[in-house]
């Protein structure tokens, strides 16, 4: 899992080196170096924010965490992520400027299920499994409601 390291000092918080998330990944890890004026929350909520490239509107998530780490939700169609952490009745810091690159899924709609089609087959895929016929030479993915066109947005400075 790629870590990006954050120090807080005096509630600023600044990314250390030079890190980059890649979008639609969900396997990175904020790692907090928090000075001593959080040690009295031993329950912390990170939170994201990003402006969606395509619609322009601002997003977020939060995650509860307890400790100096936790998972970054994965993001898509963004030029930065912005990482902060909050707890109590309220200590919160500024927000750590983390860049990001375009993913390959970036260029369509992210789903949360697959369309029907690909369902199906994924359905169908399974059943053969079960019913002891072996795999199917190959499974084909289909996103026929969702066209590939346009060219991606490219990000020169964070927005």
């Amino acid at each position: 899992m790629p870590d990006i390291h954050i120090t807080v000092r005096e509630r600023i918080a600044q990314a250390e080196g030079d890190p980059e998330i890649v979008c639609g990944n969900s396997d990175y890890t904020a790692v907090f170096d928090l000075d001593a004026e959080w040690s009295a929350y031993p329950q912390k909520t990170l939170r994201t924010v990003w402006r969606d490239a395509a619609s322009g509107k601002l997003g977020h998530d939060d995650v509860l965490f307890e400790g100096s780490s936790a998972v970054l939700p994965p993001v898509w169609r963004t030029c930065q992520v912005l990482i902060g952490v909050y707890a109590g009745n309220i200590r919160t810091t500024t927000a750590a400027r983390v860049p990001c690159i375009g993913c390959i899924t970036d260029t369509a709609p992210h789903h949360d299920d697959p369309d029907d089609a690909l369902y199906r087959q994924l359905l169908a895929y399974l059943e053969q499994i079960e019913q002891g016929g072996g795999k199917p030479e190959a499974v084909v993915l289909l996103t026929n409601s969702v066209p590939l066109t346009g060219k991606p947005e490219l990000c020169d400075e964070p927005q």
